[in-house]
Formats: C-alpha cells, sequence, structure tokens
C-alpha cells in the first residue's frame, strides 16, 4: 500500500493550457518585472513578450505551426528565450541544437528531426552542416531579418493567425537523448507536460526561490526546461549564462540567486576547487 498508493499519490491539478498562453498571461500580470537577464542585457516580461512575438509572427509567415519542427542553434543569451518562446507561440516545436556540439552530432540531429527551419545567428553557421537538403535558415542578427522583424506585430498571436489550433497535447519540443545505446534519439514532450513541470515547481519552491534562476544547461538538456519555465510561468527572472562554469568564473553576476541547478559531478568540481563565486538558496541537483 505504500509503494502502490501512498509513494504514487501524485494527482495534482495542472492547468490545461498551452505554454503561451500561460506566458502571456503571467507578462500580462508582472509586465514590467525582470524576466531575463544576459550579461548587460535584461528584458522584462513585456520586452520579451513583445519581442518573442514579432519572431513568431514572422515564423508563422515562414510556416511554422503547430505538429511542425523549427530549430534552435544559437549562442546562449537573452535571444534564446526570445526564440524558444517564439517557435512555442507560432505552435511549432522547438528541437535545440546545440552549437558547440560535434559536426556530425549536429548533423544527425538536423537530418533526424528534419526541422523545416533553423533559428541560427551569423557566428554559428560555420559550424553547420554544408549542401543542400537542410532545413532553411533564419539567421537571427541579419540586417534583413532585423528589419523584417521590426516590420511583424508585436501582439500576442492567436489561433486566427497559425495554420491551425494550437491545443496542449501539441509538441512543446523535441530534445535528443544522450545516445548511449546507439544513436540519439528525439523524445517529444507536449505542452501540458511542461505545464505540469512548472506548477510542480512553482508549489515546490515557491515564488520567492523562483524569483532568480540561474540557466545554465544547454538547451539540449531537459533540465533547461525546468530553470526556464519555473521561473517565467511564476514572475521571476532567469540569468542566462554560457554554462555553469559562470558560477566559477565571474561570468555570473554574483547576487545570490534563488535557484541553481546543474550535476553533481560539475558543481562537485567548482566546490572543491574553492572557486565558487556565486550563492543559492537552494541547488538542485
Amino acid at each position: 500500500r505504500r509503494v502502490l498508493e501512498e509513494w504514487n499519490d501524485t494527482a495534482a491539478e495542472v492547468p490545461r493550457a498551452t505554454l503561451p498562453v500561460l506566458f502571456e498571461a503571467q507578462a500580462a500580470r508582472t509586465p514590467n518585472a525582470v524576466a531575463v537577464i544576459s550579461g548587460e542585457v535584461s528584458l522584462t516580461y513585456a520586452e520579451l513578450n513583445a519581442r518573442a512575438n514579432r519572431l513568431a509572427h514572422h515564423l508563422i509567415a515562414l510556416g511554422a505551426g503547430p505538429e511542425e519542427f523549427v530549430g534552435i542553434s544559437l549562442p546562449r543569451s537573452e535571444h534564446t528565450m526570445v526564440a524558444v518562446l517564439a517557435v512555442l507561440k507560432s505552435g511549432a516545436a522547438y528541437v535545440p541544437v546545440d552549437p558547440g556540439y560535434p559536426a556530425d552530432r549536429i548533423a544527425h540531429l538536423l537530418t533526424d528531426a528534419a526541422p523545416a527551419l533553423l533559428i541560427t545567428a551569423r557566428d554559428v553557421l560555420s559550424r553547420l552542416p554544408e549542401g543542400d537538403g537542410g532545413p532553411a535558415l533564419l539567421v537571427i542578427d541579419d540586417p534583413q531579418t532585423v528589419r523584417a522583424l521590426a516590420d511583424r506585430p508585436a501582439a500576442d498571436p492567436t489561433d486566427a493567425d497559425r495554420a491551425a489550433a494550437l491545443l496542449p497535447l501539441h509538441p512543446a519540443y523535441a530534445i535528443y537523448t544522450s545516445g548511449s545505446t546507439g544513436l540519439p534519439k528525439g523524445v517529444v514532450v507536449p505542452h501540458e507536460n511542461v505545464a505540469d513541470l512548472a506548477a510542480w515547481a512553482a508549489a515546490e519552491f515557491g515564488a520567492e526561490e523562483l524569483a532568480r534562476v540561474v540557466a545554465s544547461t544547454s538547451l539540449n538538456f531537459d533540465v533547461s526546461v525546468f530553470e526556464m519555465f519555473g521561473p517565467l510561468l511564476s514572475g521571476g527572472s532567469i540569468e542566462v549564462v554560457r554554462d555553469l562554469l559562470a558560477l566559477a568564473d565571474g561570468s555570473c553576476s554574483g547576487a545570490r540567486a534563488g535557484i541553481v541547478s546543474g550535476v553533481p559531478s560539475a558543481l562537485a568540481h567548482i566546490v572543491a576547487g574553492g572557486a565558487l563565486r556565486a550563492g543559492a538558496r537552494s541547488v538542485v541537483l
């Protein structure tokens, strides 16, 4: 009874809503609160929402929509969060492609997931596979793209704008496993599962700890979903850093965060070396 019933009593009320709806509701509640910090750049909820909306409308015009995949291969910055939210707002699911991965790994992800479009940046282009047959590229910092986005509306996209209605069971992202038993395999996760995770995070940690979360995990690992949507659906802010070593090299702000997360081996290495230069109320391993 303890194992099968008591320990397994995990039923919980979860919002039956998509991630764009949940994020837009939070942005409406706290428009002037800081949502994303990256180096010297900070975006409020209103600013992040408007930038994501412009990119989402552009993606919709390029054919993105529910049950489609859009790749994201960007250096870690505020642009990463804008791209993730924009893909979700378009109705499509994002496929993270870490630009630091080896060329053959990147080629496999793009071939297997076959996204119709890949959001990237000029300094990443040299790391992407060459030749025909790959996804169309949307270079986010290309002057032509910048001009096009400026002409797109800043209003929230609705189902009237999308190719089809966006539902909670539609895919939100596809993350590839480490491939420990062969080639990496894509795992597709729907919106309602992420909403469930965010609701758990809000109940487990509360608004105070989610008020400042260090986002150090590559989008190619599912911990990044916790780091992004735990705070952003609760009115908190995320500080996007290059990786966990930012806690030691000074590139993290150094302010006391609510939450820092990472694999135990990496955190242990930083602590053992006496290089830790940031604090947190909670450490999630």
